[in-house]
């Protein structure tokens, strides 16, 4: 499966099962999160996640 535009960020904290707060080039995103899981041994405080960009202008969100 192939991403187009993926960026590193880091992970903050996730306040619903849909989003999640992420620090990408030294600002917080707010970021759709697809897996509606738990994902607690994953999302981690300061992990490293893989971003992808959507330029979508009727999302919410501008990453997945």
């Amino acid at each position: 499966m192939e991403y187009p535009e993926v960026s590193l960020a880091t992970f903050c904290q996730r306040p619903n099962r849909f989003v999640a707060i992420c620090q990408l080039a030294g600002q917080q995103v707010i970021v759709h999160v697809k897996n509606t899981g738990k994902c607690r041994e994953l999302l981690i405080p300061g992990v490293t996640v893989a971003l992808t960009h959507s330029r979508n202008p009727n999302r919410k969100t501008a990453y997945d």
